[in-house]
C-alpha cells in the first residue's frame, strides 16, 4: 500500500498531494496542526486531538472547520493505510488567498493529512535514559497553540542531535524549566511528579494529559503543577520527557549532570507500564 494523504477530504497517493502556493500555512506560518498515531491498529486519543486542533484554531480565529468530518476522514486514512502503527499528520492552515498579512473573511481553511508507517520505539531508551541540553527559550509567546511555527524547536534538537544528545529543553529567562522541542518535561522529588503549570509557555501535551489524569490520579500518585527552576531539575531524583511521539523517554543527564542515580528511576517506570498499558490495551 503506498503511502496516503488527505486533501480537503479527497484520498490521493502522497506524491500526488499538492497545495497552492499561497497558501497562508506556507506563506505565514498559519497554520495549526497534530500528529495522531495507531498502536495495533487502534487510534489513541483521537478525541483529545481533536479538541486540541479546535482550541488552537479558536486562539487563532480561524473560520470553522467541522470536527465530526475531520473525525471521519482521519478514521477512513487510518483504515486504508492498513498500518498497524501508524502516524497521521494532520494540518489546517487559514486557507488560500493573495498574499497579504491581513487576511480576509472569504478565506476558507485548508485541510491536509498524511499517514505513514510507523517503526515501534527502541525499548532500549527506556532501559537505558536519554541526555538532554537546556537552552533560554526564545520562542514566540504563544506556545500553547499548536502552530506549524517550529523554527526555534527544529534548531535546537539538530543543535542536541548533532552532539549525541536526544533533545534541548527549553529555560525561562526566569530560569524555570519548560518544555522540550516537541515534549513536556516532568521532574521526580521523592514520590511526587512535577510539571510546569497550563500556561502560553508550554503546550498542553495530551501524553501529559494522559499521565496527569489518567494514571497519576488512577494510581493515587502526587503530582504537582508548578514552576521549577533549573537547579531544581539538576536535582531531581528522576525525570522524563514526555509525547506522542516520544512516549514516555528517562532523562539521566542534563547538560552533563546527572540526574538523580544517572538511570531510569523506579516511579518513571512505573508510569511508563501503565502508559503502555493504556496505549496498548484500552
Amino acid at each position: 500500500m503506498p503511502d496516503l494523504a488527505c486533501l480537503n477530504g479527497r484520498i490521493i497517493r502522497i506524491e500526488d498531494a499538492l497545495v497552492p502556493i499561497e497558501d497562508r500555512g506556507y506563506q505565514f506560518g498559519d497554520a495549526v496542526y497534530e500528529f495522531i498515531e495507531s498502536f495495533d491498529f487502534h487510534i489513541f486519543c483521537l478525541d483529545e486531538h481533536l479538541k486540541r486542533l479546535q482550541d488552537s484554531m479558536n486562539l487563532l480565529d480561524f473560520p470553522s472547520v467541522s470536527i465530526p468530518v475531520l473525525k471521519d476522514d482521519i478514521i477512513n486514512l487510518f483504515t486504508l493505510s492498513e498500518y498497524a502503527r501508524a502516524g497521521c499528520y494532520l494540518q489546517v492552515s487559514r486557507g488560500v488567498e493573495p498574499r497579504a498579512h491581513c487576511y480576509t473573511n472569504k478565506v476558507l481553511p485548508q485541510i491536509t493529512m498524511t499517514i505513514k508507517n510507523l517503526a515501534f520505539l527502541d525499548p532500549s531508551v527506556n532501559i537505558k535514559g536519554i541526555r538532554i541540553r537546556t537552552c533560554e527559550d526564545y520562542r514566540w509567546g504563544m506556545c500553547h497553540i499548536k502552530t506549524v511555527q517550529l523554527l526555534p524547536a527544529a534548531l535546537e534538537q539538530h543543535k542536541a542531535r548533532k552532539t549525541g544528545l536526544a533533545d534541548t529543553v527549553f529555560v525561562s529567562k526566569e530560569g524555570h524549566v519548560l518544555e522540550g522541542t516537541c515534549a513536556n518535561t516532568f521532574i521526580i522529588k521523592g514520590q511526587s511528579l512535577i510539571t510546569h503549570p497550563l500556561d502560553n509557555h508550554i503546550l498542553p501535551g495530551i501524553t501529559r494529559d494522559v499521565i496527569i489524569n489518567r494514571i497519576c490520579r488512577k494510581e493515587k500518585i502526587t503530582i504537582l503543577e508548578r514552576p521549577y527552576d533549573i537547579h531544581e531539575f539538576y536535582q531531581a531524583d528522576e525525570a522524563f520527557l514526555c509525547s506522542t511521539v516520544m512516549k514516555i523517554q528517562p532523562i539521566i543527564e542534563a547538560d552533563g549532570k546527572k540526574i538523580g542515580a544517572g538511570i531510569p528511576g523506579p516511579l518513571t517506570n512505573k508510569i511508563q507500564a501503565f502508559y503502555d498499558q493504556l496505549v496498548y490495551h484500552s
